[in-house]
């Protein structure tokens, strides 16, 4: 922290020196005057973090209702189109919706950082032991002999949307689906891979560094208050 007071060319130490020193000032007569400066500066602070926090969780809650949404709607289209299908199709149909069904908890478990649920079937991986943990709700659900490829940064949410896709473009080669019916299912998809990709942007963002830096300044007339 020394390298941090050198004034060197091309710093903005003498830029910002003066309205530091009369902001520390400032500081110092509010809490010498009133010795509850916690009640300003603290929640200042506190109302950012939970802001941005209530955001992000309430961002996060939308795009999962629009996954959601779209694979009830994909499941219906499926469905309702495959009950004059022939059996082997039937059971391609119910083997696709149990894929949409684990995008769900594939949602649920990359977003926690659960992996390895494709490598060991009905576990996944705990990120802090390297452990396989029970995950029964795969067991039935994810494809026979699924290669998984989180480690090369592919989630199995998107490795799952293959299936479904390569599925709709069977049923329409095969006729089971007209050409804006199938366009629609594609739409669903392409809506739900958004979604998914956007709750991603949530985790992997982090805190505004300007926030980082603010704080404490935030902080320290209630830290001197409290003395």
């Amino acid at each position: 922290w020394p390298l941090a007071l050198r004034f060197i060319k091309g710093a903005i130490h003498g830029a910002i020196i003066l309205p530091m020193l009369l902001h520390a000032a400032f500081a110092v007569i509010i809490v010498v005057l009133d010795h509850n400066i916690h009640d300003l500066g603290l929640p200042a602070s506190i109302v950012f973090r939970n802001q941005t926090s209530y955001n992000r969780f309430w961002d996060g809650r939308n795009y999962l209702t629009v996954i959601i949404t779209c694979v009830r709607n994909l499941t219906r289209s499926f469905l309702a189109n495959s009950h004059r299908s022939p059996v082997a199709d039937r059971i391609e149909t119910e083997r696709i919706i149990r894929i949409l069904i684990a995008i769900l908890y594939a949602t649920k478990n990359h977003l926690r950082a659960d992996w390895g649920a494709e490598i060991i079937p009905g576990t996944a991986i705990n990120p802090s032991t390297g452990n396989a943990t029970l995950t029964p709700e795969y067991s039935d659900l994810l494809p026979k002999g699924l290669y998984g490829c989180d480690d090369r940064g592919l989630g199995l949410v998107l490795q799952l949307t293959f299936f479904v896709e390569q599925y709709i473009k069977k049923g329409f080669d095969k006729g089971a689906f007209h050409a804006p019916q199938a366009s629609q299912m594609q739409v669903q998809l392409n809506t739900l891979v958004d979604a998914y990709g956007r709750m991603e942007t949530i985790r992997l963002t982090p805190i505004p560094i300007a926030h980082l830096y603010s704080r404490p300044i935030s902080l320290t007339p209630w830290r001197i208050s409290r003395k």
